[in-house]
């Protein structure tokens, strides 16, 4: 018996998947250093057009999360750094110098939308505003 249960060939590992909380996709935290767009019924197609890139993972587990509205998503780094990404555009709005390790988790409050915390690779755990 072969279980094929692999979404696309990537080169690299992705540490992190997250469904957006009202549209049909999900989001891929690749090594490679972006997020890769896929939708959430198979077969699961990859968005060749679009991802969100800016934010470095060299290794590390890095994680990323929607806002509760969806209209952002938030990834870690690897430089210590919170990326804000536009959901629609996929384009950097925001970078938060948080950490002086790697920022590996980031996550929004679940009633204050301003509200995100994040954990280093260190283990210090910050609140922004």
């Amino acid at each position: 018996i072969i279980l094929l249960n692999q979404v696309y060939v990537e080169a690299y590992t992705c540490p992190c998947v997250r469904c957006h909380p009202f549209d049909s996709i999900f989001v891929a935290q690749s090594n490679g250093n972006y997020d890769a767009i896929f939708t959430t019924t198979p077969p699961y197609r990859l968005n060749k057009y679009k991802r969100y890139e800016g934010h470095v993972v060299s290794g590390f587990p890095i994680k990323c999360n929607f806002s509760l509205d969806g209209k952002k998503l938030a990834s870690g780094s690897s430089d210590g750094s919170i990326y804000l990404y536009d959901y629609q555009s996929s384009k950097v709005v925001k970078k938060i110098k948080a950490h002086d390790q790697a920022c590996i988790d980031v996550a929004f409050h679940p009633v204050i939308p301003n509200v995100i915390a994040s954990c280093s690779w260190d283990g210090s755990i910050f609140v922004f505003e």
